[in-house]
């Protein structure tokens, strides 16, 4: 007897990190098997000052305000406000996490295009301002003025769940 092999793609499933929080919340196992202490040492060893205070939603209203200051076509700002769901405007170059997606308008230029963005490998301190050099999809090296751009960064999981933490705590 011959039996046919056949191949299957997995099927992809979006991660709805509200979802995951809100079940996590619910279920009471969910605490008990949680070591809190040691949660509270990893949290504190992670500098995530950047994020108190805040929430999903007010990080998605900065995004709106600094997109609305560049006075953009009502359409293009909403298709640029739906493009940047997911990352965080960063105001301060502290803020900014090598390691991490970014992507970024120019600010001194007509045509305001949100880039594709790349991966922060380097922050350098030079006469003529702060420079951010990323590595592209292509593999190529980018450098650009922190002070002339809109700078956005990807949202780990793990910093969306600490604003949804810290959101549930303000409820």
């Amino acid at each position: 007897m011959e039996t046919e092999l056949t191949h299957r793609e997995p099927e992809h499933e979006e991660i709805n990190i509200n979802e995951i929080f809100e079940n996590a919340v619910k279920d009471p196992s969910t605490f008990s098997t949680l070591d809190i202490d040691q949660l509270l040492d990893k949290i504190e060893n992670e500098t995530n000052e950047y994020l108190d205070g805040k929430s999903m939603n007010s990080i998605t209203d900065e995004i709106y305000d600094k997109i609305n200051e560049l006075n953009l076509r009502t359409e293009y700002a909403k298709e640029l406000c739906s493009k940047l769901i997911g990352y965080r405007y960063v105001d301060e170059i502290n803020e900014l996490h090598k390691g991490k997606h970014i992507r970024w308008l120019r600010t001194n230029s007509k045509e305001k295009i949100l880039t594709n963005g790349g991966i922060v490998v380097n922050i350098k301190f030079l006469d003529n301002g702060i420079h951010v050099v990323c590595k592209n999809s292509q593999n190529l090296f980018i450098q650009i003025k922190f002070d002339e751009c809109l700078i956005f960064q990807k949202l780990s999981v793990e910093e969306q769940l600490i604003l949804m933490a810290y959101e549930y705590i303000d409820t």
